[in-house]
């Protein structure tokens, strides 16, 4: 009987736990700190190949390779990270119980894949527009963080990493554990806008700025209408795939004779970019709000309808000793919370500027 309960108790201690605000913006800094050792780690040994292969810092075969090799430490990362400290996700990926089948399967095949599209129209102008200023006034190179994509090999493995790889990395973190775990404290808005901030801050590249974040607010959004985290998966993914196309076919060139001659045309530039941000916009936010509306889940988590929760709340007397421990526990680890969120956007934040210092210097 005793070794009966030793077990039981044994069971009891290893039931995994979800991913709550403080555990989120935890799992959210460790993974900045990967992403920086992994570029630090970049930039040594690309200083340690310099001296042997001449230009190995602008070689697109070693730096694309280089990326399909921080996007496999984060997902062993994320996996190890998860396991280690017991957690488990608090959000569906794919699955989870939903009256309307078919409609759900539709819903994330198309919507995503036309909403990257929408996403592009929307922004593709604003972004272009960014980078003049950062070009012109703040004299950033255009191919600042570009990579020379002439091999096959290099080709391939950009596209690996960053339509395959990236997207489940990225939303994992940043629209899987770390939206839902701010929307536990947050309001839905500022959880958008937070979790889109860090993403955007992730990347660390001053002329990536416009289009990151509105990736991040768009995906974010995505995923708390979807209820599910594989169609922020593939929009994200067909974003990436679209850029790749822009950038690899004649269809960028064609794209830069509009842009060429809507420098010409003032007027008819401000109207257009308006117009297609207005449009676009417009028409991606009904898409997901509404293309998603079928696809309810019926089995959603706390966190996922809104719950403000805490494993350590106690019921009953608010005013009993054990209440009050419990809610000084919760505030203190929602203030470690804090902290680490916003700790990690500054170590973003400071490369960033660091990036931004030695691109105008």
């Amino acid at each position: 009987m005793l070794n009966m309960g030793k077990k039981t108790e044994k069971t009891e201690k290893t039931v995994p736990r979800t991913y709550d605000y403080c555990g989120s913006c935890t799992f959210y800094l460790f993974a900045i700190i990967v992403t920086l050792i992994c570029q630090a780690v970049a930039g040594v040994l690309s200083a340690a190949l310099s001296a042997k292969f001449d230009g190995i810092a602008e070689n697109g075969d070693f730096n694309t390779a280089f990326m399909i090799f921080i996007q496999a430490v984060n997902l062993a990362f994320i996996a190890y990270y998860t396991k280690r400290n017991n957690y488990k996700f608090d959000f569906a990926v794919i699955g989870g119980k939903n009256n309307n089948g078919k409609a759900l399967w539709a819903a994330m095949a198309v919507v995503p894949v036309i909403g990257a599209a929408l996403l592009l129209i929307a922004m593709y102008l604003p972004t272009v527009w960014y980078g003049f200023f950062t070009q012109y006034a703040l004299k950033l190179d255009p191919e600042l963080g570009s990579i020379n994509l002439t091999t096959t090999s290099a080709t391939v493995m950009i596209v690996i990493a960053s339509v395959f790889l990236a997207p489940m990395c990225e939303e994992t973190i940043y629209r899987g554990v770390l939206l839902h775990g701010l929307k536990q404290k947050k309001s839905t808005a500022k959880a958008i806008l937070l979790s889109a901030l860090a993403f955007m801050l992730m990347h660390m590249s001053p002329v990536q700025v416009v289009f990151q974040f509105s990736l991040g607010v768009v995906g974010a959004y995505t995923t708390l209408k979807s209820e599910r985290l594989f169609p922020s998966i593939l929009m994200h993914a067909t974003a990436n795939a679209l850029a790749l196309v822009m950038e690899l076919t004649p269809f960028g060139g064609v794209l830069g004779d509009c842009v060429a001659w809507l420098t010409q045309n003032i007027t008819a530039a401000v109207f257009i970019t308006l117009g297609l941000f207005v449009c676009g916009g417009g028409a991606l936010y009904a898409l997901i709000r509404f293309g998603f509306g079928l696809a309810k889940r019926t089995d959603k988590t706390r966190s996922e309808i809104g719950e403000n929760y805490d494993e350590n709340v106690t019921t009953g007397d608010e005013n009993t000793p054990e209440a009050v421990k419990s809610r000084m526990i919760s505030a203190e680890r929602d203030r470690n919370g804090t902290y680490m969120y916003y700790i990690g956007v500054g170590l973003c934040a400071i490369v960033f500027i660091f990036n931004l210092a030695v691109s105008v210097l």
